[in-house]
């Protein structure tokens, strides 16, 4: 196995750049194929995909590790311990262990395709505080109350708290998750989605492998047996790829992720719900009441695509040159859209 350093090297050089120097990504480029070239590298997207892998297990493993030896400190009781009590503390290191995928998948994204870990943010390369902003404007609130009906329809059974516990977990709630989705988002539809694309041989091609790869990933780690929670984590999975192509970027895709988990938690706290039982995804445990987010899916992904319907989908900026356009056999054009 060559030198870390070696690897590095031949990576950016058959990836376009400079050794030392980031590639430029490519001109007039959707989001999926910035990554994409004249050879599909599916050796090196694999690898790409099994260290975002590894990371999302060793980060995990590592903070459960460490949030277990502060509850022992604190005289608690944690699962990771063998205990039986899913403690603040524990759900603060479960959180922002995914966190993480963020700076992890800008990492390996640059080091074995020499391209900016930044431009997993959009096509321009940065994050968009105004798509950002639409996002929480418009689709927040109808999550909000997509989740509210949930929580009547499919009620969790309650669980005995202390007030201190509901504290804590209310800011981690809000500070951490978010996060949290910002950093399963950045994995799944950033970089996955961008290598499994750069895979195909036309536009079809590339957008259904972005899509299908990406989803199917995203719902086997969420580890369900139950065929309600599996479809509903498909849908997730391919309703963000979409709006994340139409987009530009994973800012969207960001906000309704955080929407979910945000006020998913904040009302099983406020509630008192018995968070064991709430994030239960054994065989069994769903209903045909989650096919409720997979129809809104549709709608917010349908209002995405009718939004960017004269445009088509966001492209990276052209230059004044084009020698680093995207290939012809990969180009974005009608046959995309």
């Amino acid at each position: 196995m060559p030198h870390l350093s070696e690897t590095s090297s031949a990576a950016r050089s058959s990836a376009g750049g400079s050794e030392g120097q980031p590639r430029s990504v490519p001109e007039g480029a959707p989001y999926h194929l910035v990554l994409a070239g004249e050879k599909r590298r599916i050796g090196r997207g694999i690898l790409a995909i099994v260290l975002l892998h590894a990371g999302l297990v060793g980060f995990g493993a590592a903070f459960a590790q460490l949030g277990g030896q502060i509850d022992l400190l604190l005289g608690r009781d944690s699962v990771v311990t063998g205990g039986t009590e899913f403690t603040p503390v524990t759900m603060a290191t479960t959180y922002a262990s995914t966190a993480l995928l963020i700076p992890w998948s800008m990492l390996i994204q640059r080091w074995l395709y020499g391209v900016k870990g930044g431009s997993l943010h959009s096509v321009v390369g940065a994050f968009r505080p105004a798509v950002l902003g639409r996002a929480i404007l418009f689709l927040a609130p109808v999550w909000a109350i997509y989740m509210t009906v949930l929580a009547a329809l499919e009620p969790s059974l309650a669980g005995s708290w202390a007030v201190a516990d509901l504290l804590f977990m209310f800011a981690v709630t809000i500070v951490i998750v978010p996060l949290q989705s910002a950093g399963e988002e950045y994995g799944y539809r950033g970089l996955i989605f961008r290598v499994a694309g750069s895979w195909g041989r036309g536009p079809r091609s590339a957008l259904t492998l972005g899509v299908v790869v990406s989803a199917v990933l995203f719902a086997t780690i969420h580890l369900s047996t139950d065929v309600w929670l599996n479809l509903q984590f498909l849908a997730v999975g391919v309703a963000f790829a979409l709006i994340t192509w139409r987009t530009g970027g994973i800012e969207t895709a960001v906000v309704l992720h955080a929407a979910n988990n945000v006020f998913g938690l904040l009302l099983a706290l406020a509630l008192h719900a018995d968070l064991g039982a709430f994030t239960d995804r054994s065989s069994g445990v769903g209903s045909v009441v989650y096919l409720t987010p997979v129809v809104l899916l549709a709608v917010i992904t349908a209002a995405v695509w009718y939004r960017t319907r004269r445009d088509g989908p966001a492209v990276t900026p052209m230059r004044a040159s084009s020698q680093d356009a995207i290939p012809t056999a990969h180009t974005g054009g009608a046959g995309a859209r």
